[in-house]
């Protein structure tokens, strides 16, 4: 006897594997979109920017007439515009520079003027530096001093 396959049968098979297809474009689709936020991808259509600071390898400290001085080229690489506020040398804020505004591709040289009693430095040593920006954002480099 040839066997029958009923048409709800059918359907039943149908069913779940339908589900299956839907439920995997569903993850594909969030999948997707959550890379494409967590890249930046939408940071233009959503208006948020990216602030980032590129510090130049001529970053110098110098000492005249018992006076530090920290010199730096920085340049924005990001897409909004960024302030600096602060500079800290060798973890001690000791900066008493205005403010210097950056557009978006704009390069300034950053002038500070260390005459704070705590900031001593050492010649021939290397230190950190922070700069710190209006946003909040802090970017890295190292300064030998001399």
């Amino acid at each position: 006897m040839p066997t029958r396959i009923s048409m709800k049968r059918v359907k039943k098979g149908l069913e779940p594997l339908i589900a299956a297809i839907v439920l995997i474009a569903i993850t594909l689709i969030v999948a997707i979109a959550v890379a494409a936020w967590v890249t930046g991808l939408f940071a233009s259509t959503t208006g948020a920017g990216v602030e980032k600071l590129y510090i130049y390898p001529n970053t110098t400290l110098k000492r005249i007439a018992g006076v530090w001085y920290f010199n730096a080229t920085v340049t924005n690489v990001g897409t909004i515009n960024s302030t600096i506020v602060g500079v800290t040398v060798g973890f001690s804020y000791c900066s008493n520079s205005t403010n210097v505004a950056l557009g978006p591709g704009d390069t300034r040289l950053v002038n500070v003027t260390i005459s704070a009693p705590n900031c001593n430095y050492i010649n021939g040593t290397t230190y950190q530096v922070q700069i710190i920006t209006q946003a909040g954002n802090t970017f890295y480099t190292v300064v030998v001093a001399g």
